[in-house]
């Protein structure tokens, strides 16, 4: 799993600059009194590696990964294989919780160290190191889990996914990322590459159930989601 955090850690986004609110008086309103996008427009946002940064955006698409999940408002959400938190910050904005789990020590100081930057608005977000084969959440703990390309890093994945089940609610949602096979211009080596077909009998045989496969939405990635 080395090799991913390499490859995605070379991928990442910078998500935006410091955005300071315009002072039209001296006077302000008091946090309730704004909206919720007022409050957004303040924030300092997380900056990234900047390897190839300006292009990810584009065959990410976050927009339509974070749709996948739905209503994240009061959940607790787990990113598996966070890396330096692309997704975990993204996410920080729309749940409750996000636990960003991560194989590098120093992949989580750096999400860490962006924490302290950007202020209390990511708070939410804790940082889990995780041995590669054991998903290291608490029993029922997430009401849903992100794996961003980072499935076909993961060992033993069956028995991976088996033990997922365990940290995940009953009927939380699972949506894995991934590249699709072909001459595509980003994403891993070829042979580094899984079938949509294979991930999705693998979460079968794992006991997830009401698995759908979608090919179309991303360029050049699929999204599965499945159902605990």
């Amino acid at each position: 799993m080395k090799k991913f955090h390499l490859f995605v850690l070379s991928g990442l986004l910078i998500l935006g600059c410091n955005q300071p609110k315009e002072q039209k008086e001296t006077t302000t309103k008091p946090d309730s009194a704004t909206t919720p996008q007022e409050r957004a427009s303040e924030r300092i946002e997380p900056v990234f590696p900047d390897d190839e940064l300006e292009e990810r955006t584009d065959w990410q698409n976050p927009e339509t990964v974070l749709q996948s999940l739905g209503d994240l408002s009061q959940k607790t959400v787990a990113d598996i294989g966070a890396g330096s938190g692309y997704f975990s910050f993204k996410l920080a904005r729309l749940a409750e919780k996000v636990i960003a789990l991560d194989i590098d020590p120093n992949a989580l100081e750096y999400i860490d160290e962006q924490k302290e930057i950007v202020g209390n608005w990511a708070d939410n977000i804790e940082t889990r190191l995780t041995p590669p084969d054991v998903p290291n959440l608490l029993p029922n703990e997430a009401d849903a889990v992100l794996v961003v390309n980072t499935f076909s890093f993961i060992p033993q994945q069956e028995t991976y996914f088996e033990r997922l089940k365990v940290g995940m609610k009953s009927g939380a949602e699972l949506v894995v990322v991934d590249f699709k096979k072909g001459g595509i211009p980003v994403g891993p080596p070829e042979d580094r590459k899984m079938d949509s077909s294979e991930i999705r009998s693998i979460l079968r045989k794992a006991g997830y159930s009401k698995i759908r496969v979608d090919e179309n939405s991303l360029q050049y990635q699929y999204i599965i989601k499945a159902i605990n």
